[in-house]
């Protein structure tokens, strides 16, 4: 979904291993910031809103206040705005896994995850 829209989304740079310089993703990431909502499969399983940061199609960004771990699953409801979509907003439900973690000098952290699963929902 996400590919039929790469004309209009800009794309971050790629972002280079830091020995060799080679680049390691292969799905293009978009600078986005869409509303979101997570949930953490823990024995809590609370629902967080969230921004994404960037996105791609087997991957996101995003961060949020919390302690989490790497590996940890989790789902994701991302909404698609109605000018991505052609014109109407769009829900993906997916699932994934936390990959990496970046604490910040607050109380916040950067998380980044796989995309395991999705589906499209049409939003009401």
């Amino acid at each position: 979904m996400l590919q039929e829209f790469a004309p209009k989304l800009q794309a971050s740079k790629p972002i280079g291993d830091t020995v060799t310089g080679a680049e390691r993703r292969i799905h293009r990431r978009f600078d986005l910031a869409l509303p979101m909502l997570v949930r953490v499969r823990t024995q809590t399983a609370q629902v967080v809103e969230a921004s994404t940061k960037d996105i791609s199609a087997r991957g996101l960004y995003f961060s949020l206040q919390g302690d989490f771990e790497l590996g940890t699953q989790l789902e994701c409801q991302v909404t698609l705005p109605p000018e991505l979509c052609q014109g109407n907003a769009i829900q993906v439900k997916c699932t994934g896994r936390i990959v990496r973690v970046e604490r910040g000098e607050d109380e916040s952290i950067g998380v980044a995850a796989t995309i395991e699963d999705y589906e499209f929902v049409k939003a009401f």
